[in-house]
């Protein structure tokens, strides 16, 4: 009889659990797909949070980003690089710290936050280089 009932609770359905929200920041695990991304962006700001996994700074910063992408689609495109898997990226911008977050737009740097800030260091910059070559477009 004790048997019976452990097998039909076997049979119950797991509790219902909703599924991790799909993140809107793309991952770059190449040197290639960034210079790609950065050839194609046009005038579109570009965001690159340079991190790692084990850096209780960069797993803050993560959600804040996950944020801003959510409700900045027209302004960034936010995008991240594992420092731990891409060195040579990591070099290459010249990471001594992270989480470093680095703004580029038309193919140039122009600006980099190495550190952790709030969320409205942020939303100042974007909003400052997102629309800031845009005055300069031919009617």
């Amino acid at each position: 009889m004790l048997l019976a009932v452990l097998s039909s609770c076997d049979n119950a359905a797991p509790p219902s659990t909703t599924p991790p929200a799909k993140s809107l920041i793309t991952k770059i695990h190449t040197k290639e797909q960034l210079n790609q991304i950065i050839e194609t962006s046009g005038e579109r700001l570009l965001m690159i949070d340079f991190y790692a996994d084990w850096c209780p700074p960069c797993k803050e910063l993560n959600p804040i980003l996950e944020e801003i992408a959510k409700n900045n689609p027209a302004k960034v495109l936010i995008y991240k690089v594992n420092t731990d898997k891409n060195k040579e990226l990591a070099q290459d911008f010249r990471v001594a710290g992270i989480p470093h977050v680095v703004f580029i737009k038309n193919k140039k740097t122009l600006l980099f936050l190495s550190g952790l800030y709030p969320k409205k260091m942020y939303l100042r910059v974007i909003d400052r280089y997102a629309s800031a070559f845009a005055v300069n477009k031919p009617q």
